[in-house]
């Protein structure tokens, strides 16, 4: 079964990112990302990352979503403003796969839950994460389903 891509197992870690919580649809996902930038820049924070983003499903049949954005620095940095938080963020396993097309999150969730089911393996059904990779030429997406522990 072909998602995007191949699939992989595959983790990853930050030590210092500066968060950003928010709610809305799947469609504006990536209305915050220009700002997130903006305020680096404007701060003069060092990004060591690319901006990514977790989606939590909302409750229900709920349309908004839970978004929090998260943009990996060099060190923590407070900023003067109570909008964004700061943590370290930790996924041991994972399965990720890459998108270089149009995103269609609510259509990765759906295949990447149908592929983990035959493939027999757990994963937590409400989270996905979402890489924003640019290259020099275009635009790239990694995204990554976190495993459940056995």
């Amino acid at each position: 079964m072909e998602v995007y891509g191949e699939i992989e197992e595959e983790g990853f870690q930050f030590e210092h990112c500066l968060t950003y919580r928010t709610q809305h649809t799947l469609e504006s996902w990536y209305f915050p990302i220009e700002d997130l930038q903006k305020i680096t820049i404007d701060n003069n924070i060092q990004q060591t990352g690319p901006i990514f983003f977790l989606i939590k499903k909302p409750f229900k049949k709920k349309k908004y979503y839970e978004f929090k954005y998260y943009v990996p620095i060099n060190q923590k940095d407070e900023l003067a403003s109570d909008l964004f938080g700061y943590e370290s963020i930790k996924v041991e396993r994972a399965l990720k796969t890459r998108d270089t097309e149009d995103v269609d999150l609510q259509y990765m969730q759906k295949r990447m839950k149908k592929y983990t089911k035959e493939m027999r393996w757990k994963i937590n059904q409400n989270e996905l994460f979402g890489f924003i990779i640019n290259n020099s030429d275009e635009v790239g997406f990694d995204f990554y389903v976190p495993l459940v522990k056995r």
